[in-house]
C-alpha cells in the first residue's frame, strides 16, 4: 500500500530538499570552523594559565626567600606586570575570534552588499 500523501504529492519534497541542502551543509561547515577556532582559543589561555601558574609558583618562592621587604615587593611587581601581559593576550585573542566570527557573519547580513552611503533624505522618525 502506498503512503497517501506521496500519492497525493508526488515529489513534494524534493524541490525544498534541493534548496535546503546547501543551507544544512553550510551550517554545519560554519559549526566546524566555529568550533576550530574556540579550541584554538581555550588551548592558548590553557597555555597562558599554565604559564601563570608556574610564575605564581616561582614568585612565591621567592619572595618567601627575599632577604628584604623591598625584594619582596620587586617579586610581586615583576609577577604583577607578567600577570597584566597574560591578561592583555587574553582580550587580544578574544577580539581575534570576535574578528573571525564577524568576517564570516558579514556577508550574510541584510544589506551587507549596499556600501552606498546613507541617504540624505529627512529623518521622519519620532524621537522621545
Amino acid at each position: 500500500m502506498s503512503d497517501p500523501v506521496t500519492l497525493l504529492f508526488p515529489n513534494l519534497l524534493q524541490p525544498a530538499a534541493g534548496t535546503y541542502a546547501p543551507v544544512g551543509v553550510k551550517f554545519w561547515e560554519n559549526e566546524e570552523t566555529v568550533l576550530a577556532g574556540m579550541k584554538e582559543f581555550a588551548d592558548g589561555w590553557f597555555e597562558r594559565r599554565r604559564i601563570g601558574t608556574h610564575a605564581a609558583l616561582e614568585t612565591a618562592r621567592r619572595m618567601g626567600e627575599a632577604a628584604t621587604p623591598l625584594d619582596s615587593i620587586r617579586e610581586y611587581q615583576d609577577w604583577l606586570g607578567g600577570a597584566m601581559a597574560r591578561l592583555l593576550e587574553d582580550g587580544i585573542a578574544f577580539q581575534q575570534q570576535v574578528i573571525k566570527a564577524n568576517a564570516r557573519l558579514a556577508p550574510h547580513l541584510p544589506g551587507a552588499g549596499n556600501s552606498a552611503a546613507p541617504s540624505a533624505e529627512k529623518d521622519e522618525r519620532i524621537s522621545a
